[in-house]
C-alpha cells in the first residue's frame, strides 16, 4: 500500500515538473517567437493603462500569441514601472521582447505637418484647422496674438506670432498641445537666428526689423538664388534712405480680405504696413521667412540695384535708375512681353 501511495506520489511529481518545464519551455519560446506583420500596426496605450490591459490589446491585434505569458514577461524583468503612453506602431517581425522594449523606450508614432516658407498666420491656421491630432489646433490664431504666449517665447510688446515661427515640415506624437507646438516652432527660429547672430549685430536695425525684411524678401521672390539680389535692393533703399516700396506689405495690411486685385488706391491708402506712404520697415514681419530669405540679409549680393520687376517667367529684372525700371516695366507689365528686355 504505502508502496502504491508512494509510486504515484512520484508520478505526480513527475508530471508536474514535466508541464512545468513544458510551460517554462513554453515561455521561453514565447519571447523570442516572432510575428510577421503584413501591414503596419499601431497600438494606442491611454493614460490610466496598465501592462494587463496593454497585453489583452496587444493579443488583439495580433502582435503577441498569449497575454498571459506576456504579462508574466513584464513581471519576471521587473519592467511594472515602464509603461509608457501614446500611440506605438509596428511592422515587419517582431517579438514579445520588440514589443515591450519599444513602449518602454517611448518611441511613439509619430505625425507630421508642414507650414511652407512664407505662409503667414492666416495661412498656417488653415493648415493647423485641418489637424485633429494636435489639441487645440483651431486656436493657432487666437494664441499667435496671446500676450503670455508672446512673453513666453520672448516676444513681449509685439502684436502677434508673425514671422517669429520658423516655416518647416514638424513631427510630433498624436494628442500634442498646440501650445508646445508653436513653442517648438518659435524655438527653431530663435535657433536658425542664432547662426547669423554675429553678422545680424553689425547691421542698423534689431532683430524684430530683420525678420521683417526677411519677410519682405520670402514673399518677393519664389526663386532662393534670387534672395541676395532681392535683399541688396533694400538694403541699397534703406542706405540712402528711400521708401521700401513693397507690395506685399501693402497686401498683407489688407488681410485677411485682401482679394486678389492690388489697386492704386490701395497702395495710396495709408496703414501700418504700407511701406509706400511710410518710411522704414512695415508694423510687423509679413509671414514667416524661411533660412535662405534670413541669410540673404547677412549675405547680399553687392549690387547697387535700387529697382527690380516681375518678368513673367519667375524671375526679376533689376534695374539701377528708375528711367531703366520704367522701361523695364512697361516691357514685361503694360505690354507683357516675355522676350528679354535690353536697356
Amino acid at each position: 500500500m504505502k508502496k502504491s501511495i508512494l509510486y504515484i506520489f512520484l508520478i505526480i511529481i513527475v508530471a508536474v515538473l514535466t508541464y512545468t518545464l513544458s510551460k517554462y519551455q513554453d515561455y521561453q519560446d514565447f519571447k523570442i517567437e516572432k510575428v510577421e506583420l503584413k501591414d503596419e500596426v499601431t497600438v494606442n496605450i491611454e493614460k490610466g493603462s496598465n501592462w494587463k490591459k496593454v497585453a489583452v490589446a496587444l493579443k488583439g491585434q495580433g502582435l503577441i500569441s498569449d497575454d498571459e505569458m506576456f504579462y508574466w514577461m513584464i513581471r519576471e524583468n521587473k519592467w511594472g514601472g515602464s509603461l509608457k503612453t501614446g500611440e506605438f506602431s509596428f511592422s515587419g517581425n517582431v517579438s514579445p521582447i520588440d514589443v515591450a522594449k519599444k513602449i518602454m523606450s517611448g518611441k511613439v508614432r509619430l505625425y507630421s505637418f508642414t507650414i511652407p516658407e512664407g505662409y503667414n498666420k492666416f495661412d498656417a491656421a488653415g493648415v493647423f484647422k485641418g489637424i485633429d491630432w494636435i489639441e487645440g489646433s483651431g486656436k493657432f490664431l487666437e494664441i499667435c496674438h496671446d500676450k503670455n504666449f508672446l512673453n513666453s517665447i520672448g516676444a513681449k510688446g509685439k502684436q502677434s506670432c508673425e514671422g517669429l515661427l520658423f516655416p518647416s515640415t514638424y513631427h510630433f506624437p498624436k494628442g500634442v498641445d498646440i501650445i508646445a507646438v508653436m513653442t517648438k516652432m518659435a524655438d527653431q527660429m530663435k535657433v536658425v537666428l542664432k547662426k547669423y547672430e554675429t553678422e545680424m549685430g553689425k547691421l542698423d536695425f534689431d532683430a524684430y526689423d530683420f525678420l521683417k525684411l526677411a519677410s519682405i524678401i520670402e514673399k518677393e521672390t519664389g526663386v532662393k538664388e534670387e534672395q541676395p539680389m532681392i535683399a541688396s535692393v533694400f538694403l541699397n533703399r534703406r542706405r540712402i534712405g528711400m521708401k521700401m516700396q513693397t507690395d506685399p506689405s501693402v497686401i498683407y495690411g489688407l488681410l485677411p480680405k485682401f482679394t486678389g486685385n492690388l489697386t492704386r488706391k490701395d497702395l495710396m491708402t495709408d496703414h501700418p504696413w504700407n511701406t509706400y506712404t511710410r518710411y522704414g520697415f512695415p508694423a510687423t514681419p509679413l509671414c514667416f521667412p524661411g533660412e535662405g530669405a534670413i541669410k540673404s540679409i547677412v549675405y547680399p549680393d553687392d549690387t547697387k540695384y535700387l529697382y527690380f520687376v516681375a518678368t513673367g517667367k519667375g524671375y526679376h529684372y533689376f534695374s539701377k535708375t528708375l528711367v531703366e525700371h520704367n522701361a523695364a516695366v512697361e516691357h514685361y507689365q503694360v505690354k507683357g512681353l516675355r522676350t528679354k528686355f535690353n536697356y
